[in-house]
Order: structure tokens, then sequence, then C-alpha cells
């Protein structure tokens, strides 16, 4: 595995122990550098303002669960948006357990928002999108 092309994945997720879970696995692949998670969407913001878009670093994915930012999902959606194009665009990937189309819809109507991923999220996908195999 080449390390210089994996990619930086951000997690935010209400779930604690499920996050801790996978950063413990990827710890376990030496591919914990590449994962940040959080459980606090405004937390979330301030790690991509201090050591993303301060530092010029780029960040490749963005993995957002809808319980985190449920009550405020138009306003987080845009707070997102402005910080799009200073972390080098890229990929926000919104996750749920609530499978409805009217979610879907509300949610995929928001351009920044590249996917929709329905829960469970295979164990294996932040490893994916980290090495791309």
């Amino acid at each position: 595995m080449n390390k210089k092309n994996n990619k930086k994945v951000l997690y935010i997720d209400a779930d604690s122990d499920f996050l801790d879970h996978l950063e413990r696995d990827l710890d376990k692949k030496n591919l914990d550098d590449y994962f940040f998670p959080f459980n606090d969407f405004w937390n979330a913001l301030h790690f991509v303002e201090k050591q993303i878009i301060e530092k010029n670093k780029k960040l490749h994915y963005i993995i957002l669960d809808e319980k985190i930012i449920a009550r405020q999902l138009d306003s987080s959606l845009e707070k997102i948006s402005e910080y799009k194009n200073y972390m080098n665009n890229p990929d926000i990937i919104f996750c749920t357990s609530n499978n409805n189309n009217g979610l879907r819809n509300k949610v995929m109507q928001h351009r920044v928002i590249t996917a929709f991923l329905v829960k469970p999220i295979p164990e294996d996908y932040v490893e994916f999108l980290i090495t791309g195999s």
C-alpha cells in the first residue's frame, strides 16, 4: 500500500463507541493518521479551521451522520459548503439510519453532498476510502 496516495477522512458521528472501534481498527493497520473522528459537529469544524484550512492541508472525504446535525440540517450543510473550497473540495458523504425518500431528496438538494448512505456502513468502508483498495 502506497501511503503517499492515502486519502484523509473526517468522520462526524453521534456514536462515539463506533468511532473508537473504527479508530482502533485503523490504528492496527497504521491508517489512523488519515482518520479524524468527531462526535460533535462544532468540534469537527474547529478542527477543520485550525488543522486543515489554516495549515493549507487537503481533506478528501467528510462522512457526516444525520444524528449530529438533524435539528440544524440546512444551516450545518451551508456551513460545510462555506468551508468546502478551502478544504480542496472533499466529497461529503451523508449517512443515516433513516432510509426514506423525503430525507434523501432534501439532503441531495444541497449541492455540497456527494453521496447518501444508509447505515450500517460496512466496517471496511473507511479503510477503502483511505487506501483506495
